[in-house]
C-alpha cells in the first residue's frame, strides 16, 4: 500500500523526544511491506535525520519549525509565529499546544502531496496534527493518540497548575471532535483508550503500544549504587519528576547512592541545584543513551504528570535496568516486579524500596534479564508491525 504519515516530530531514532523515536521505529518496520510518505516539521540542523530516512527509501516532506528558542531574536519570532494560536486559546477554541500546529505552508504542502499522489491510507501521528484531517476526507484515515491531552491537563490541574486547569476545560470540548474526524483511533495503552471512552467517544478503539528497539550488546558491567533518571527537559513532565526525585526521595536515601541524569536541556536554575549537591551527576545529551542506562543499577522516575506510555520505562529494562516509577509511570506496561519494574504509589514508598534494593546488585541485575525479555515478548517489531496490518487491513477494506 501507499501510506501517508503525517506528523509534528521528523521521525528519528536519535532524537531527543521519545515520540520521534516511537514513529521512526514503526515506519522503518512498515517501510519494509509498504511504500511510505512521512510529512513532518522539521526543527534546526535536521538534514542527517532526512537523509537516514531517505536511504530506507522513505520519501520526506517537511515545513520548517523552529522549536525551543533560547535567543531573543528566535523568542520575538516564536511569539509572531505562534500568535494565532494564542488568540485561539483565549478564545476557548484549542489548547494552545494543539492550536500553534494549524500552519498553512503545513496545509499548502499537504494539499499538494494529497492531490497529485493516490495514498491508500493516511496515518496521523499526535492529535495536535488534526487540523489537516478535512484534506482526505475521501481517504481511508487513523490517528494515533500518543497521549490523552484531556488527561494530561487534568493531572497537572490536579497539582494546582492554573493553565493546565483552563486548558483541560478547552481540551475536554476537543478532543472527542478530533478523535472524530478519523475512520480509526489508536491509543498507547488501555487507560488512554478507557480515559477517551469516559470523555464520550463511542466507536472502537485499537491499542498499539511503542515499538522497543531491542538492544543486544554484550553484557556490560553495572557500576554499584547508581540510580538514573533519562528524559527531554524541553519537557515540563521530566523537570517535575527530576524535582521531586532530587528534593523528596535522593535527599532521604539511607543506603550508598550515586544519581545519574541524563537528557537535553536542563533548566539553569536546576542545573546549578544539581552542581550544589554531592552525589548527583548531570550528563546532558547522552548520544550513547543504552550504554548509559545498561550501566546503571536502577532507574528511578517518580513521574505524576503526563499521559501515554512513558518510553523511558521499557527503553530502561530492553537495557536490562530494572526500574522503580509510579502508577502514571507504569501505565500501559504490564510487567511486574518480578521482571523488574516495582510501582510505588508514594515517595516513602519509592525511598523504602530503594533502601531495600540497591544494596542487592545481584537480585537487581538477575530482574534486569527478566525485564529485558518481557520488554521483547510486549513491544518487538515483529509485534507492533503485526497490530498495525491488522488495523491497515480493517480501516481500507
Amino acid at each position: 500500500m501507499n501510506l501517508l504519515f503525517i506528523t509534528p516530530y521528523l521521525p528519528s531514532e536519535s532524537s531527543g523526544h521519545a515520540g520521534a523515536q516511537l514513529i521512526y521505529r514503526n515506519i522503518i518496520a512498515l517501510s519494509k511491506i509498504h511504500n511510505l510518505t512521512v510529512v513532518s516539521f522539521e526543527d534546526r540542523n535536521e538534514n542527517m535525520v532526512i537523509d537516514k530516512l531517505n536511504t530506507n527509501s522513505i520519501d520526506v516532506y517537511t515545513v520548517p519549525y523552529p522549536r525551543n528558542q533560547k535567543s531573543l531574536a528566535g523568542k520575538i519570532n516564536s511569539l509572531f509565529i505562534n500568535f494565532s494560536a494564542f488568540l485561539s486559546f483565549l478564545k476557548g477554541n484549542e489548547p494552545f499546544f494543539i492550536a500553534k500546529y494549524e500552519n498553512k505552508n503545513m496545509r499548502d504542502l499537504l494539499s499538494n502531496l494529497i492531490m497529485k499522489n493516490n495514498f491508500d491510507l493516511i496515518q496521523v501521528e499526535y492529535n495536535v496534527m488534526h487540523h489537516y484531517a478535512d484534506l482526505f476526507k475521501n481517504i481511508p484515515s487513523i490517528i494515533v493518540f500518543h497521549d490523552i491531552s484531556t488527561k494530561l491537563f487534568e493531572r497537572g490541574k490536579d497539582l494546582g497548575r492554573k493553565l493546565d486547569h483552563c486548558s483541560y476545560q478547552i481540551s475536554k470540548k476537543v478532543e472527542i471532535k478530533i478523535a472524530n474526524k478519523f475512520d480509526a483511533v489508536v491509543t498507547l495503552t488501555d487507560q488512554d483508550r478507557s480515559y477517551l471512552i469516559d470523555l464520550g467517544y463511542s466507536k472502537k478503539i485499537y491499542v498499539i503500544p511503542p515499538q522497543v528497539k531491542n538492544v543486544d550488546f554484550p553484557p556490560v558491567d553495572k557500576v554499584p549504587n547508581t540510580i538514573c533518571f533519562i528524559g527531554s527537559f524541553y519537557r515540563e513532565t521530566n523537570i517535575q519528576a527530576v524535582e521531586k526525585l532530587i528534593d523528596e526521595i535522593f535527599l532521604n536515601i539511607s543506603v550508598p547512592v550515586e544519581l545519574n541524569i541524563a537528557g537535553k536541556g536542563m533548566p539553569k536554575k536546576l542545573k546549578k541545584k544539581i552542581n550544589d549537591l554531592n552525589g548527583i551527576n548531570y550528563h546532558g545529551f547522552v548520544s550513547d543513551i543504552d550504554g548509559f542506562i545498561s550501566k546503571q543499577m536502577l532507574m528511578v522516575a517518580p513521574i505524576e504528570l503526563g499521559a501515554g506510555l512513558k518510553m523511558k520505562i521499557p527503553h530502561s529494562l530492553i537495557n536490562g535496568t530494572p526500574v522503580i516509577t509510579s502508577p502514571v509511570g507504569a501505565e500501559g506496561i504490564t510487567i511486574d516486579h518480578k521482571k523488574g519494574l516495582w510501582v510505588c504509589k508514594n515517595n516513602s514508598e519509592m525511598v523504602n524500596k530503594i533502601n531495600s534494593l540497591l544494596p542487592n546488585s545481584e537480585k537487581l541485575i538477575e530482574r534486569g534479564k527478566e525485564g529485558k525479555s518481557a520488554v521483547n515478548e510486549l513491544f518487538s517489531a515483529k509485534v507492533i508491525s503485526q497490530k498495525f496490518e491488522k488495523l491497515y487491513s480493517i480501516v481500507t477494506k
